[in-house]
């Protein structure tokens, strides 16, 4: 599922369901009208042991939209990886 924090409450959005390169693909579609409202100066691609392929075509998806200062990817922590297993990935920023 899509997973947000609202009024510091994690909350589920959409689900998503299919093979896991697509999914994260459409997930990060579906973020790019929140995204080009987000604070410009980071962008976080966080993970727990996706392939490297698919983080590299989410970082172009990024890169694409030419409005991040930059742009971090990074390991998830053990608490997030515990909890969502292997082969999560979200994109992470600071909404405006």
């Amino acid at each position: 599922p899509y997973i947000f924090v609202m009024d510091g409450k994690m909350q589920a959005g959409k689900k998503y369901r299919g093979k896991m390169d697509k999914v994260i693909l459409n997930y990060v579609e579906d973020l790019k009208q929140e995204l080009l409202t987000a604070k410009k100066d980071h962008v976080f691609i966080t993970h727990s042991g996706c392939e490297n392929d698919l983080i590299e075509d989410v970082k172009k998806e990024l890169e694409e939209l030419n409005y991040f200062e930059n742009i971090h990817i990074t390991r998830a922590g053990s608490v997030i990886s515990s909890h969502c297993g292997p082969g999560t990935l979200g994109v992470l920023y600071v909404a405006k």
